[in-house]
């Protein structure tokens, strides 16, 4: 794994600090820094290193945080006297099959990679996924209550469109993915988009216990 990610955004603080501070000093610090980050990328470029795989799970990391965050300030915030945007036995919960239901067709397809009716269960865990896509928005509109209700609303709608808006990201990865070809994409970028939306099934769990049930 390349420690370059993790130096630059070091890189990126020190200047911020210096801009807000008008501190030249920073400014000059960072430009050293900078020079120092542009070497190494350049080096590691000319070396033809490829950090995809590393560079995928960092990306998952920083939506654990990301997700980790919102649940606990929704947690924190949870005031008893106001409702849930949705009554946890219907249309979460249904959410909860639908998603489901496409982690194994994706998990089938994956196994199945290469095979000819491998691209019939791709279809279905897209179509699953525009399902689930389909019953959020009509939870959206049949919800009584709005971001601005309080605090605690506004947490649980911002949790629940964040994972709105990765499902649709893996529904389209999915679909190029499925029009491409599995044969014309290389084996560690099918992995990436599987492993993806596997994520993404999970945290619907984590959504649907902390938000809806609890």
């Amino acid at each position: 794994m390349s420690w370059l990610p993790v130096y630059n955004s070091w890189v990126i603080m020190v200047i911020l600090v210096s801009l807000f501070l008008w501190k030249l000093l920073g400014v000059l610090f960072f430009v050293g820094i900078a020079g120092v980050s542009l070497v190494y990328l350049a080096k590691e470029s000319m070396l033809l290193v490829k950090h995809y795989a590393s560079g995928f799970w960092v990306f998952i990391a920083s939506e654990v945080i990301a997700f980790g965050t919102l649940f606990t300030l929704c947690v924190w915030m949870e005031e008893n006297e106001v409702s849930p945007l949705s009554h946890f036995i219907e249309l979460p919960f249904l959410g909860c099959f639908i998603l489901t239901g496409s982690s194994i067709t994706v998990t089938t397809y994956h196994h199945y990679l290469g095979s000819s009716f491998a691209p019939k269960f791709l279809l279905m865990t897209i179509v699953l996924g525009w399902c689930f896509i389909g019953l959020q928005i009509y939870e959206f509109y049949d919800c009584e209550c709005d971001i601005t209700f309080c605090i605690y609303q506004s947490l649980c709608f911002c949790t629940v469109g964040l994972h709105f808006t990765h499902v649709l990201g893996g529904i389209v990865a999915l679909t190029l993915l499925y029009y491409v070809g599995d044969e014309n994409v290389s084996r560690s970028n099918v992995d990436f988009v599987v492993w993806y939306w596997h994520f993404v099934d999970y945290v619907w769990l984590f959504v649907y216990i902390i938000i809806y049930i609890s």
